[in-house]
């Protein structure tokens, strides 16, 4: 195990004293969202190909141009678009070309946005945004098969400090998602008193069988409302403001993964929950191995983490250490300086891992 250098996690992630539009950081975990945003497009263009493929085009029903100036493709054409969008978004999440085939995956999935008003919907247009602020970034530097492709002509790795301004405009356009949508319900009396949301299950309620019928009547309940909806705005109002402060991000972002998986599960929204998941990669701090493990080499929790944190430390948060005299099997040095040890370093190093971040909260501190 190589020694690193001395603990360099206090210093500042980026220049306070630069402008929002000079501050520099590391963009290398928008690398995960960018390979996990590949496989959203192709659930997202499927079924748009699906028609194309037994030849229904966008024009065969009700469409209406966003303007009269748009361009109409013939049927052929945009099956044809389908079709490369689809494919760019796998080298997109591979890493090949990756600033190119990210751009065009942007423009295929907008532009079929766009291409019609009937196609508009919320969470496509979330989408987009997405992609496109990806397009901004460098993030095919690293977790890509250009860095790869690079590696092995003998090439020095490119760094993945980019300026942070594309990344404070995704942050912001996240936030706003869930403030417009939690500050719209608050100010409708419908939504707030839970009418909307009891209408809502008791007209999809034949979806809910063959459940035991005790939880058809309790889902259907209408006093259980009057509490749901509120907590449910409660919720994305929190988010709103929650991700943005360090002390309470960790909470908001297990917050918010409960919540879209409830969505998910009450509700249409297409690819919406699998984007607003993946976009929580966007809160990460854009510091790389900004605190340091030890591991003693003598324990079987030591050996275990020596092996799980390189394979799982997607968001590349630590650098491992040789143990210094006295050290216990396992310590871990946040960025701030502060130092644990043992089950708390454990957990701190679970919380901080994308795979095992739901488990945190079971490990005692």
């Amino acid at each position: 195990m190589t020694t690193a250098p001395a603990l360099v996690a206090t210093r500042p992630v980026v220049d306070a004293r630069a402008g929002l539009f000079e501050r520099v950081g590391d963009v290398s975990a928008l690398a995960v969202l960018r390979i996990v945003l590949g496989p959203v497009v192709i659930v997202h263009l499927w079924p748009f190909l699906a028609d194309a493929r037994v030849g229904v085009s966008y024009d065969d029903h009700f469409w209406h141009p966003y303007a009269p100036w748009v361009p109409r493709p013939t049927g052929e054409l945009w099956a044809l678009l389908l079709w490369v969008g689809m494919v760019s978004a796998v080298l997109m999440s591979l890493g090949v070309l990756t600033r190119l085939t990210t751009t065009v995956t942007f423009l295929v999935v907008a532009g079929n946005l766009l291409l019609s008003e009937t196609h508009f919907r919320h969470n496509r247009a979330f989408l987009a945004i997405l992609l496109f602020g990806l397009t901004l970034l460098p993030t095919g530097r690293t977790r890509s098969f250009d860095a790869w492709w690079r590696c092995r002509r003998g090439l020095p790795a490119l760094t993945a400090e980019a300026l942070l301004w594309p990344l404070v405009m995704l942050r912001v356009q996240v936030s706003l998602v869930y403030f417009a949508s939690g500050f719209s319900k608050l100010i409708d009396p419908d939504w707030l008193s839970g009418v909307v949301l009891w209408d809502r299950v008791v007209r999809y309620q034949g979806d809910i069988h063959p459940a035991p019928f005790w939880v058809v009547d309790l889902l259907t309940w209408r006093p259980l409302f009057y509490v749901v909806a509120p907590v449910a705005i409660a919720t994305e109002l929190f988010l709103a403001v929650g991700l943005w402060l360090p002390r309470t991000r960790l909470l908001a972002i297990r917050v918010a993964i409960v919540f879209h998986l409830a969505i998910e599960l009450g509700a249409s929204v297409e690819v919406f929950s699998l984007a607003a998941i993946a976009a929580l990669a966007i809160w990460v701090t854009p510091a790389p191995r900004d605190r340091v493990i030890r591991l003693g080499h003598g324990t079987r929790r030591a050996r275990t983490l020596a092996r799980i944190v390189p394979a799982l430390d997607w968001f590349d948060r630590f650098r491992i250490e040789d143990p210094q005299p006295g050290d216990p099997d396992v310590v871990l040095v946040d960025r701030d300086g502060t130092t644990v040890h043992g089950r708390a370093a454990v957990r701190g190093i679970v919380e901080r891992l994308p795979v095992t971040f739901p488990l945190a909260p079971v490990v005692r501190p």
